[in-house]
């Protein structure tokens, strides 16, 4: 007998489940966490790179602007081999307008007594309408300095000593004559063609002072709208030298926000000396008419940077007049916190800050170098 079969019964798919509504938001949280911990370690690394490169651009800037004031001193006094006692000037270099700047005029220019000077900072530029009032931080030093060369050109090349960028040449044989004359004259004849050693040099003025902004505008003056916008503008080291059309204004390197300068002086009595007896403020040595006697200038720079940190902040004290009394009207120390500053010792003067970031929310760097102004230190009997 045939037996039909019924038919067996399948067998059985094992169940299959997706997350619970439950289970997937817990992903999702966990992972918004995670990529929130990535993103804030991004954003952390991002900001203490900037923070660095700020750090770093404040020591870049400090370097450069000591180097460049620095080489400008050391070059201060330098006639081609000869004192400033023996230059002279033609009727034309001595007649001739070499700038139109009240306070820094053609015979500023021409000056050559005082071939390293410097003015002690104020609430106002120290030299009346050579630098206009809102080109110059309040409380910072001006130097000035004046030298020729340091390269010689052979007088009978009248083409190339015509291309010189300077309204006035040296032409000097060492240790003989010196004579100043204005380019385009036809070079002196004192000293002698047949002098040994006699070359022409170019001559330079170079002034270098504190400027709020480093585009200063259309307009020349540092005003709302310089550097872009107002929160933005960048202290500057500023340079005003000679040129062919006069005394022209440059920046050099941004983010100096102060400048001081002490100067080292001999004793009258005893002229040969090589190493200052004491260091003074600029002030203090025109008091004493001793600019002939300054051999050296210990300069003191501070950098700050352009990065602000919106977290802790920084804290510095910079003290930039060593060896002043802090009594003495033309010390310089000043106190920077994340919720603070203290500028009472140094008058005059306000540190950077930019909208709603304090001054204790930017880096700074600092430096005290001494220079000699080894053109002296070499003329020594």
């Amino acid at each position: 007998m045939i037996r039909h079969s019924r038919p067996g019964r399948a067998a059985c798919a094992p169940r299959q489940t997706g997350f619970s509504l439950i289970e997937l938001m817990v992903a999702m949280v966990l992972g918004l966490i995670v990529v929130a911990g990535l993103i804030n370690v991004l954003l952390a690394n991002r900001k203490a790179f900037h923070l660095q490169e700020s750090g770093n651009y404040t020591q870049q800037n400090l370097r450069f602007a000591s180097d460049r004031i620095g080489w400008s001193l050391r070059e201060a006094g330098f006639w081609g081999g000869n004192r400033v006692g023996i230059v002279t000037f033609t009727s034309q270099a001595n007649n001739a307008t070499l700038s139109s700047r009240s306070g820094c005029d053609s015979g500023w220019v021409r000056d050559l007594t005082n071939e390293i000077y410097g003015y002690a900072g104020g609430s106002a530029f120290p030299l009346s309408g050579c630098v206009a009032a809102g080109n110059y931080v309040k409380g910072s030093d001006v130097l000035v300095v004046r030298y020729v060369g340091p390269d010689g050109i052979d007088p009978a090349a009248a083409s190339t000593v015509a291309a010189l960028p300077s309204p006035v040449l040296l032409v000097s044989a060492i240790g003989q004559q010196a004579a100043l004359f204005k380019r385009g004259e036809t070079v002196p004849t004192t000293p002698p063609a047949a002098a040994i050693g006699r070359y022409v040099y170019p001559y330079h003025v170079e002034l270098y002072y504190l400027q709020p902004c480093s585009d200063a505008g259309a307009d020349g003056i540092c005003g709302t709208s310089d550097d872009g916008d107002a929160a933005e503008r960048v202290p500057t080291l500023m340079r005003l030298r000679l040129d062919s059309t006069g005394l022209i204004a440059e920046p050099v390197v941004e983010g100096v926000e102060q400048m001081k300068a002490e100067y080292g002086v001999i004793d009258a009595a005893n002229p040969n000396q090589i190493v200052p007896v004491r260091y003074l403020s600029a002030a203090a040595v025109t008091a004493g008419n001793l600019w002939p006697q300054v051999i050296a200038v210990k300069l003191g720079l501070v950098a700050v940077g352009q990065t602000p940190d919106q977290g802790v902040g920084y804290s510095g004290t910079f003290s930039l007049t060593p060896d002043l009394a802090a009594t003495d009207a033309n010390a310089c120390t000043y106190v920077v916190t994340p919720t603070s500053v203290d500028a009472s010792k140094c008058p005059g003067f306000t540190p950077y800050s930019r909208g709603s970031f304090t001054a204790g929310k930017f880096v700074r760097n600092a430096i005290v170098q001494t220079v000699q102004i080894r053109n002296r230190i070499r003329n020594k009997s």
